[in-house]
C-alpha cells in the first residue's frame, strides 16, 4: 500500500512538472500606481490540444478529472505600459494583447491558444461620473441616516409625535432589537436560527476562494480529491434543508397555536400572515437590489469584476416578484436570493394545507400522511424525469461558474417543489409537538422521537457517506432508478433529522443545551438573521473582489477572509435592520392593523383583538 502511495505520488508530481500557471496576475495596485495613465487587462486562454506534445498530454489527464482545473484554460492579468497603448480603443488593445499571450505560450510551452479579453481597465474607467440610479440609490441612504438621526435626537428629549418618530429612533429600534419575543412557543429555534445563519455565512465566505486567482491550485485539487470530500460536499449541500425545515416548524406552530385559540374559521388570517410576511422581506429585499444595480459595482470594480457579475440591473423584478429559482436562475440577481423565492411558495402551498386542517379538522393526520408522501415522492420523480444525477456532486468547472451551468443545481437544487420534504417534516413536526403537549404524555413521546432521531441520524450518516463511493459506481442515469430513490431518501434524511431535533428538544423539560439557545442574545441575533443573510452577498463578493491577487490558498487567507466577512455582514446587517427593517416593518405593520381594525379587511373580534403581532418569523 504504502508502494502504491509513492508511485501515485511520483506520477502525480510528473503531470504537474512544467505545467503552464494557472493564474498569472500582475499586481492591480501596483500597476496604478506606477503608470499615470495605467492599462490593465485580464485575458482567458484556451489551450488547443496537441496530442504530439508531451506536456499537452499531461494537462489532458488532469483535465480528465472534473474534480480537478480545467489546465486547458489560462487566466491573465497583465499590466500594459501607457506609453505604447495609452491612446488605443478596446478592440485593438484586446487583440494586441491576446497576440502577445498566445505568442508567449507558444514560445515557452509549443501550444496554440486561443485568448481572449474579460475586460481592460484604464483612469478613465476607473473614475466614471455618477449615474442617475446611483445619485438616487445615495440620496435615499443619506435620507434614512439623516431621518434616524434627527428621529433620535427627537427620542431622547422625548417627543415621540407620531409613527414616524417612533419608527426610525434609533433608541426605540435597538429596543425593538434586544426585546425577547414572549410569544414564541418554543425560544430555542432563536438559538438554532442563529447556528444555522452563521455557519452559512462561514460556509459562503470560503466558496469563493475556489474562483480566485491562487498560485498553488494543485493544494485546492488535493482537498477536491480527498476521499471524504464527497461527505463534506454533500452537507454543504443539504445545509439549507435547515432552513427549510425551521420554517415549516414555526409557521406551523404560529397557525395550530392560532387554530386553538380561535375555532372559527377565517380564510383571511392566511392573507395577513402574507402580507405581514412580505411587509417584513420586502423593503431590506428591494434596497439590497438596488443597491446591487447601482452602486454596489463601483465596489467590486477591477480585475476580477468579470468573476463576481450579477444580474440586477436586468433582472431584479425576479427577485421582487419571488419567481428568480424558476426564472432566469442562471442569471441571477443576488445569487442566494433564490432561497426567499422558495421559502414564500412552499409557505403558500403550507398555508392551503394548513387551512384545510382549520377547516376539517379531522384530515389532520391524512393531510400529514400526504406531505410525508410528496416529501418523499417529488424529489424522486424529479430525478427520474429528468435524468439528474442523485445529488450535487463536485465538479470544478462547475464552481468555477458558480453553479450557474450546473443543470443539477438548477433542475433540483434550486425549484421549490424539489424542496418540500424540508419544510413539509417541519409542519409535521409542528402537528406532532401540538398533539403531544395536548395529549399530555410528553414522556412515552419523548422516548419514542429519542430513538426514531438515534435511528434516523444513523441513516442519514450512512446515506451521506455513500456519496463517497458514488463516484466510483457505473450507475446511467438514464436507465436506473437508483439515483431516484437514493436522491430522495438522501434529501429527506436531513429535514426528517432536523424535524425529530426540534421534537426532542421541544420536549426537553431540563437541558442546558435549550436554556442556552433560549437565551435572550440569541433572540437579539435572531432578529439579524435575515438581514445577515440579505448582506452577506454584497459583503462577501466586495471582500473577495478588493483583496490582493493572486494570493496563496490555505489556512491564513481563509482565516482572514472568513473574519473579514463575518464582521462587516453583522455590521452591515444591523446598520440594515436599524434603518430598514425595523423602522418600515413598524410602519407596515402600523398601517396594516389600522386596515384591519377599520373592518376593510373584515369586521372580526379576532382581528380587533389580535392585529397588532408586528413580528413575523421568516
Amino acid at each position: 500500500m504504502s508502494t502504491l502511495i509513492v508511485i501515485n505520488l511520483i506520477v502525480k508530481l510528473t503531470h504537474y512538472r512544467k505545467l503552464p500557471q494557472i493564474y498569472q496576475y500582475d499586481d492591480f495596485s501596483a500597476c496604478r500606481t506606477r503608470y499615470t495613465d495605467f492599462v490593465y487587462c485580464v485575458a482567458t486562454t484556451k489551450l488547443l490540444p496537441d496530442e504530439t506534445n508531451e506536456l499537452w498530454n499531461n494537462i489532458s489527464f488532469l483535465s480528465s478529472n472534473r474534480r480537478n482545473f480545467p489546465h486547458d484554460k489560462l487566466e491573465n492579468g497583465i499590466c500594459v505600459n501607457d506609453h505604447h497603448v495609452g491612446a488605443i480603443d478596446d478592440t485593438k488593445l484586446g487583440k494586441i494583447v491576446g497576440a502577445h499571450v498566445s505568442i508567449t505560450i507558444y514560445n515557452k510551452y509549443g501550444l496554440q491558444s486561443h485568448t481572449d479579453i474579460e475586460s481592460c481597465w484604464r483612469n478613465s474607467s476607473m473614475n466614471q461620473e455618477l449615474a442617475t440610479s446611483e445619485k438616487v440609490f445615495l440620496y435615499i441612504s443619506l435620507s434614512l441616516f439623516l431621518i434616524s438621526i434627527y428621529a433620535t435626537w427627537k427620542d431622547y428629549k422625548g417627543v415621540i409625535s407620531g409613527d414616524l418618530i417612533a419608527a426610525f429612533s434609533i433608541r426605540q429600534n435597538f429596543h425593538r432589537l434586544t426585546k425577547t419575543n414572549s410569544t414564541n412557543a418554543l425560544p430555542f429555534l432563536e438559538g438554532l436560527r442563529v447556528i444555522g445563519t452563521m455557519t452559512i455565512l462561514v460556509v459562503h465566505s470560503q466558496l469563493p476562494m475556489i474562483r480566485m486567482p491562487i498560485k498553488n491550485t494543485e493544494d485546492l485539487e488535493a482537498q477536491a480529491n480527498h476521499f471524504v470530500f464527497p461527505f463534506i460536499n454533500s452537507a454543504n449541500t443539504h445545509m439549507i434543508q435547515f432552513f427549510f425545515a425551521l420554517g415549516g416548524m414555526v409557521f406551523g406552530l404560529s397557525c395550530l397555536n392560532h387554530f386553538d385559540s380561535c375555532s372559527a374559521f377565517h380564510g383571511l388570517y392566511f392573507v395577513e400572515k402574507l402580507v405581514r410576511r412580505l411587509i417584513r422581506i420586502l423593503p431590506v429585499y428591494s434596497f439590497v437590489i438596488f443597491y446591487h444595480a447601482t452602486w454596489y459595482k463601483r465596489v467590486k470594480r477591477g480585475p476580477l469584476e468579470f468573476k463576481f457579475y450579477d444580474y440586477c440591473s436586468e433582472h431584479w423584478w425576479t427577485n421582487v416578484l419571488f419567481i428568480n429559482n424558476y426564472v432566469l436562475p442562471t442569471k441571477p440577481c443576488l445569487q442566494y436570493g433564490w432561497y426567499l423565492g422558495a421559502d414564500l411558495h412552499l409557505f403558500l402551498i403550507s398555508s392551503s394545507l394548513l387551512m384545510l386542517v382549520w377547516r376539517f379538522p379531522r384530515t389532520k393526520q391524512t393531510i400529514a400522511a400526504i406531505m410525508a408522501i410528496v416529501a418523499f415522492a417529488v424529489p424522486a420523480f424529479v430525478i427520474y424525469n429528468n435524468s439528474t444525477a442523485a445529488t450535487m456532486t463536485f465538479d470544478m468547472r462547475h464552481a468555477l461558474a458558480e453553479l450557474r451551468t450546473y443543470k443539477h443545481f438548477i433542475e433540483y437544487y434550486l425549484p421549490s417543489h424539489t424542496n418540500v420534504s424540508g419544510y413539509f417534516f417541519g409542519v409535521i413536526a409542528a402537528m406532532t409537538y401540538k398533539g403531544a403537549v395536548a395529549g399530555d404524555h410528553q414522556n412515552r413521546v419523548q422516548t419514542v422521537l429519542q430513538r426514531a432521531f438515534a435511528t434516523c441520524t444513523i441513516a442519514l450518516v450512512g446515506l451521506n457517506a455513500f456519496t463517497t463511493v458514488l463516484p466510483l459506481l457505473d450507475l446511467n442515469p438514464h436507465l436506473s432508478i437508483f439515483h431516484a430513490v437514493y436522491g430522495s431518501l438522501l434529501k429527506a434524511s436531513w429535514g426528517l433529522s432536523y424535524g425529530l431535533l426540534f421534537l426532542v428538544l421541544g420536549l426537553k423539560r431540563e437541558s442546558l443545551l435549550v436554556d442556552f439557545l433560549s437565551h435572550p442574545l440569541m433572540h437579539c441575533l435572531a432578529k439579524l438573521s435575515y438581514c445577515i443573510y440579505i448582506a452577506q452577498y454584497s459583503v462577501i463578493y466586495g471582500v473577495y473582489t478588493n483583496f490582493p491577487i493572486p494570493l496563496i490558498y490555505g489556512t491564513f487567507n481563509l482565516i482572514i477572509l472568513t473574519s473579514a466577512t463575518v464582521f462587516l455582514s453583522l455590521v452591515s446587517a444591523f446598520l440594515l435592520y436599524m434603518a430598514v427593517e425595523a423602522p418600515f416593518g413598524y410602519l407596515g405593520n402600523k398601517c396594516l392593523s389600522l386596515f384591519i381594525e377599520k373592518g376593510t379587511i373584515v369586521n372580526s373580534e379576532y382581528y380587533l383583538t389580535h392585529s397588532t403581532q408586528f413580528y413575523v418569523k421568516l
